[in-house]
């Protein structure tokens, strides 16, 4: 499972489409949705470039954003 923390820059997985997201699919992690340690899985809030809204992920749809 990848990391994620308050802060990270992270693009949303081709494939896949939330209503508000825009078409470049970058944003930053404003909140994380606390984490059961039973699971390995976390809901984020994504706070997309350009916008005013954050919009809520579940991590499997993220992967961190680099320049590469």
């Amino acid at each position: 499972m990848e990391e994620f923390k308050t802060g990270d820059l992270v693009r949303v997985r081709p494939g896949v489409h939330q209503e508000g997201m825009p078409d470049h699919r970058l944003g930053m992690i404003v909140e994380s949705e606390g984490h059961d340690p039973r699971y390995l899985d976390q809901v984020y809030y994504i706070l997309f470039l350009g916008t005013t809204k954050p919009i809520k992920f579940h991590n499997m749809f993220l992967e961190h954003f680099t320049s590469t």
